[in-house]
């Protein structure tokens, strides 16, 4: 049996999720930080096997983590004990149980029903500190409407090599997006001072503009190429048809900016329920 781990974090302090290492001393990671919270709990190390890779300064709500655990703790202390060994920029929400699959241990990263990516965009002239660390911040306006109907060109079966990174290792550039929707928020509904006399903005402008990409698998900074395409298109650098200019050639050069890691959450790993499921793996590479 594996413990799976709901897990989330401020990844601004990080250098991604995987544990790595600079000529021998560790960097600062999420899986390094778990692996030495639970191995302080089961006083041995222990390894943990993580749902998606998310780049330095990317965030998340819903990360899925599994590790084999020594002997048994409860879920309740489990959790505690974490929390209480854990630095304050990360912490485990849930923990359960799951049986591991075909005699090998549970890794969530072949299991996954998908995951839920959301990119945040503050279109306005001053940033906001108490949110900046969480959102690409844009001080001029930009065609939110433009963005939201180009947005789902994104949605189906495509080669996504234009929109990955130049060091992406993935064998196969094929993935599915379920589907990519622009929402937006006004200044009155996000700040109870928006009316105050003074302002730039009125109350009515554009603040928040939240892009939620669902899909089965992601390339190395596909997500934030894609919102940097879609950033193009608002802020009419290029039109819509470029994604699929884009999709068709597959050259990275046509495509939008990487937006930065910043903006980009990592909402939640869809986990099969009832588990284990009927079928094979579902693969994330």
């Amino acid at each position: 049996m594996a413990m799976l781990l709901r897990v989330a974090y401020d990844g601004t302090d990080f250098h991604g999720f995987a544990r790595q290492d600079n000529g021998g001393q560790p960097l600062r990671t999420i899986q390094g930080c778990l692996e030495q919270a639970l191995s302080t709990l089961y006083k041995q190390p222990i390894r943990t096997r993580g749902a998606s890779r998310t780049d330095a300064g990317v965030h998340a709500r819903g990360q899925l983590v599994a590790f084999d655990p020594p002997f048994a703790i409860p879920a309740r202390g489990l959790l505690l004990g974490l929390a209480a060994n854990l630095p304050a920029d990360i912490i485990a929400s849930a923990a359960w149980l799951a049986e591991d699959v075909e005699g090998e241990p549970l890794n969530p990263r072949f299991h996954t029903r998908g995951k839920l990516y959301r990119y945040r965009l503050r279109p306005v002239s001053l940033r906001d500190p108490l949110s900046a660390r969480y959102e690409w911040h844009l001080p001029r306006p930009i065609d939110v409407a433009a963005m939201q109907a180009a947005a789902p060109r994104f949605a189906g079966t495509h080669d996504f090599a234009g929109f990955r990174a130049s060091d992406c290792q993935a064998k196969s550039t094929t993935r599915r997006v379920r589907s990519v929707i622009v929402n937006v928020e006004t200044l009155a509904e996000l700040d109870p001072l928006a009316g105050q006399r003074g302002r730039i903005e009125g109350p009515a402008a554009p603040a928040r503009v939240t892009i939620d990409v669902r899909g089965d698998a992601f390339l190395k900074n596909m997500v934030r190429i894609m919102v940097g395409t879609l950033v193009g298109v608002g802020r009419g650098q290029f039109g819509a048809e470029r994604i699929d200019e884009v999709l068709a050639s597959g050259d990275r050069t046509r495509a939008g900016v990487t937006a930065p890691a910043c903006g980009l959450t990592l909402v939640e790993v869809l986990w099969p329920e009832p588990w284990p499921p009927s079928g094979g793996r579902d693969g994330d590479v």
